[in-house]
């Protein structure tokens, strides 16, 4: 294959579709959320500062491979009495990001020693904390925002505008394929594709800008929201999407063309693994080689956007 894809994201939608892509693209670039901060991952930010490392090791984990016994290894907790109790990989990322300086630098290094094919990217160059406003209040925190069982109208960052590495944009103005994983709408699509710098770059690139849509509703964070709203949502915040991957037969669907369907391609294809709401990597993965790669889609692969 010789082509370049850049997906935006984080959680389990992201790595699902790292397992999906891993071996078929010939350029695979992670951009991935740190603005996490729950679980490990807050209680490092808490402890030491610095950015959220979970999700970039989520992602390295799904790059590997589950079955390699290094990946397990990363995703085991171990127990530090000074910190507590951490994956691995956490405690690694977080200890190579202090002796290279910055998070990039430490992702490319062991990408490198691990011999994984592709690139894991920080979404921003610092810490960032994401802000939702909703009718009432002011929602400061990933873990609150995706706590929230209340309608969110904005999505911001403190910092307003979060410095993203040169390398970020140029994976993104590179690209012929740019997708936004699957996941949580505010707290893992939006926390990367929204930030300020990471839109501009998706509204001037060349490449085709895939979003592949959730299958079930979030019970939190967007309850009640339908596939409609959320794209409307990512249009709000100046989110480019030229196609939208989803599952005909899933919970959440389009149950009538968005109003903007003449700008936005619909692509149904079967995605429902046996878990529910989790996208099955083999259905995923078919879907996305016959798009992306498929002899039949790469006139429409270098259109320059509109």
């Amino acid at each position: 294959m010789n082509d370049r894809v850049v997906v935006l994201g984080g959680g389990h939608g992201l790595a699902a579709v790292a397992r999906a892509l891993r071996d078929d693209a010939r350029e695979l670039t992670l951009i991935v959320t740190i603005a996490d901060d729950g679980g490990s991952s807050g209680e490092l930010r808490r402890r030491r500062e610095g950015p959220a490392v979970g999700d970039i090791r989520r992602s390295l984990i799904a790059l590997m491979g589950d079955d390699v016994a290094l990946a397990r290894a990363f995703a085991r907790p171990v127990t530090i009495n000074r910190l507590g109790s951490h994956p691995l990989g956490n405690l690694v990322m977080r200890s190579l990001a202090d002796a290279f300086g910055d998070l990039e630098t430490a992702s490319d290094w062991l990408c490198e020693m691990l011999g994984i094919a592709g690139r894991v990217l920080p979404a921003s160059a610092e810490p960032v904390t994401l802000v939702a406003e909703t009718d009432a209040q002011s929602i400061h925190g990933e873990s609150a925002i995706g706590n929230a069982r209340v309608r969110i109208r904005r999505l911001s960052f403190q910092p307003e505008r979060p410095r993203v590495a040169p390398a970020v944009i140029r994976a993104i103005e590179q690209a012929d394929w740019a997708l936004l994983a699957p996941g949580s709408l505010f707290t893992s699509v939006l926390s990367v594709s929204a930030l300020p710098d990471v839109a501009s770059a998706l509204a001037r690139t060349s490449a085709r800008v895939l979003w592949i849509c959730n299958l079930r509703s979030d019970q939190r964070e967007s309850a009640g929201m339908t596939l409609t709203d959320h794209l409307a949502a990512l249009r709000r915040h100046g989110v480019r999407v030229d196609c939208a991957l989803h599952d005909p037969g899933a919970e959440l669907r389009f149950r009538s063309q968005p109003h903007d369907a003449a700008t936005v391609e619909l692509l149904g294809r079967p995605l429902r693994g046996a878990e529910p709401g989790a996208h099955d990597t083999h259905l995923l993965r078919a879907a996305l080689v016959e798009e992306l790669f498929s002899d039949s889609t790469r006139h429409v692969r270098m259109r320059k956007p509109a």
